[in-house]
């Protein structure tokens, strides 16, 4: 008499739920369905999966499924800032001649001549 295989207290995807491949490149390199990936990575963080053994269900390796996880649990970037960070310039015509006045302090013995 056989045991039933234990799932390791975490969730187990289904059959209908396994790794989606979207498209294969002419490099042989996959591109994955993204609804599928959500749905492997939050198997791998239930508490007591096993990364590796879910990889080797998947057909993919369990460094690139760490990688998906990690890109998953890290912070989402800052959303692009849609002001510019240049500011308009005006630029006027020049004139030849400066109008500078110094103010008067105390003690100034300049004689005006």
């Amino acid at each position: 008499m056989r045991c039933p295989p234990k799932r390791g207290g975490h969730q187990m995807m289904e059959e209908g739920q396994k790794l989606v491949v979207r498209l294969v490149g002419r490099n042989g390199r996959r591109r994955f369905d993204p609804a599928s990936k959500d749905r492997l990575i939050a198997a791998c963080l239930e508490p007591g999966a096993s990364v590796s053994k879910l990889a080797l269900e998947h057909g993919v390796n369990a460094n690139l499924v760490w990688k998906w996880i990690r890109k998953h649990t890290q912070a989402p970037p800052f959303p692009p800032s849609s002001t510019s960070a240049f500011l308009p310039v005006q630029i006027t015509a020049a004139s030849s001649k400066f109008a500078l006045e110094m103010p008067a302090t105390e003690g100034d013995n300049r004689s005006v001549g």
